[in-house]
């Protein structure tokens, strides 16, 4: 049996289509992964073809793009990976200045006279909260 390209296509597209997960059911992680990766591709692909105008004979050298496309990839696998796994590891919760002084059990502050003159400098140790 002979199929056409284009139905191979098809059919491909329709078993891709039901393997591959919706992307409203799709996580943040997932989205923001894939979406670096094409950026990627994209990024990649545009700079190996803007490569092929330093070239004598562009029509010879059109695996440039491709390589610029693979290359491409690759970063953005890195750049998702970074994104993903890595930086949100990396985000410090915001406190309370109040709360964080009262961690402190050695404070140091400067006293200031009327004029804004520094006048000497005051220590307060905490040894004990009720």
């Amino acid at each position: 049996m002979k199929l056409g390209l284009s139905r191979i296509l098809v059919l491909l597209g329709l078993v891709m289509n039901g393997l591959m997960p919706s992307a409203a059911y799709a996580d943040t992680s997932t989205r923001e992964f894939v979406t670096s990766c094409t950026y990627g591709v994209m990024a990649g692909t545009l700079v190996g073809v803007a490569s092929l105008a330093f070239t004598n004979k562009p029509g010879d050298s059109l695996n440039r793009a491709a390589r610029g496309a693979s290359l491409g990839l690759y970063t953005g696998i890195l750049l998702g990976v970074y994104v993903v796994y890595i930086l949100p590891g990396m985000e410090v919760e915001e406190e309370d200045p109040v709360a964080m002084m009262d961690k402190i059990p050695l404070l140091v502050s400067p006293t200031l006279s009327d004029t804004n003159r520094l006048d000497g400098i005051k220590a307060d140790w905490t040894v004990h909260r009720f």
